[in-house]
This record gives C-alpha cells, structure tokens and sequence, in this order.
C-alpha cells in the first residue's frame, strides 16, 4: 500500500466515524425531546384532572356552606401551664400544631421530652450541624 491509499482509508473511517456519531447524537436529542413531551403531556392531564377534581370540592364546600346555617365552635381549650411552661409557649405550640394538621387537631398535653444524651454531646452535635 503505497501513501495515497493510507490517506483515503483513513479520512475514509474518519468520516465514517463523525457521521455515525452525530447520527447516534441526532437521534438521542430526538428520543430525548419525544420521551420530554410525551412527559409533559402526561402531567399536564394529571394537573388538569387534579384541578378538576379541586374545583368539584370547592363547589360542594360552598354548596353545602350555603345550605348550612353558620355553627360556631367553641374554642378549643388550651392545656394548662405544666412544668413551668408559660402561656405563650402553649400558645405557640398550639398555634404551630394547628398550622400543620389544620383545624380539626386538639393538643391534650404538652410534656418535655428529657433529655437522653449530655450536654456537651448537644453542643458538639448543634456547632457541627450549624449552617455557615
């Protein structure tokens, strides 16, 4: 084999090289942006099903509140003050539990957990786990 064929096999496999690369870079940004809308389809149905079903339920609720005469609740009682807690510590421990399980939670009784571990055990734990 003398140069010139050396020459045209190499720039033969080099060119067959790029384009089977970019063939396979090509078709996997199309299956990517296939896969993406079929994906977004699906959780555009599911939000507009979500909705729908949201605003069947805001329209009982306000059907039902119309129906309904206006009931007052008696307001929930607050446990009292135990292990020296003050009142605005039980206020805002039933304030936070009812922001998170919503009207219907009732708190009993509020009791202090003892602690199971040393204090400089506590320490060490919160000046390693304190953000920068």
């Amino acid at each position: 084999m003398d140069l010139s064929e050396k020459l045209t096999i190499s720039l033969t496999i080099l060119i067959t090289g790029f384009v089977v690369v970019f063939a396979v870079l090509i078709l996997l940004i199309l299956l990517i942006m296939i896969y993406g809308a079929i994906v977004s389809k699906i959780q555009k149905s599911a939000d507009e099903k979500k909705a729908k079903k949201e605003a069947e339920l805001e329209a009982e609720k306000a059907a039902s509140a119309a129906s309904a005469q206006p009931v007052t609740t008696p307001p929930a009682a607050v446990p009292a003050a135990a292990d020296g807690m003050s009142d605005e510590v039980i206020a805002v421990i039933a304030a936070a539990v009812d922001a998170v399980y919503g009207k219907g939670a009732k708190v009993k009784s509020i009791k202090k957990v003892p602690q199971s571990r040393p204090v400089w055990s506590t320490a060490g734990i919160l000046d390693n786990t304190r953000p920068f």
